[in-house]
């Protein structure tokens, strides 16, 4: 089995996004969702919700295979991501990503980035020109790098969520 001291280090390592079958990595999948789940919540993701996170991602990828991608540096998965569209109340459809997570040991080296410009692709090949998603309050480290990176704060449509944490809304608009 690898060990965390052979993945590669390089400075500007070449980042393929990909689609995926997420019970190709059900331990990557898992690990992500309990890290964000407790960073968010600041409780443990029960089995019952993360097995409703694994059928909603299946449904996702079988009705759109490049909605559910897998950000890779070399042979290791180092994130992911969960692209949605949703129509919301009086508006254009939109994109909601569902879920995005680099693992820790690829921070800092532009997966996140592709991540997101992945994303914009996505939803501009789909004649979608804004997406959403939601942070929690608390999670500082992934808010900074959404303002980073081009997103920007809803505050009207913030809302208290699981277990009353405050989860903040975020946009970001796609350049024609």
């Amino acid at each position: 089995m690898s060990t965390s001291s052979e993945i590669p280090q390089q400075e500007n390592p070449e980042i393929l996004i990909r689609p995926i079958d997420i019970d190709r990595y059900p331990a990557f999948f898992t690990a992500a969702h309990r890290e964000t789940f407790r960073l968010t919540f600041g409780s443990e993701i029960t089995d019952e919700f993360l097995e409703k996170e694994f059928a909603r991602t299946r449904a996702a990828s079988a009705g759109d295979v490049n909605a559910v991608v897998g950000a890779f540096i070399d042979d290791w998965i180092a994130g992911l991501a969960i692209l949605e569209t949703r129509s919301r109340a009086g508006a254009a459809q939109a994109g909601w990503i569902h879920f995005y997570y680099v693992a820790p040991s690829f921070r800092r080296r532009g997966v996140g980035l592709q991540l997101v410009g992945y994303s914009a692709e996505y939803y501009r090949a789909l004649g979608i020109n804004k997406f959403f998603l939601r942070v929690g309050e608390d999670n500082l480290s992934a808010q900074a790098f959404y303002l980073n990176t081009g997103f920007y704060r809803i505050p009207e449509e913030d809302i208290i969520s699981l277990n009353g944490v405050k989860e903040l809304m975020m946009a970001f608009d796609i350049g024609k």
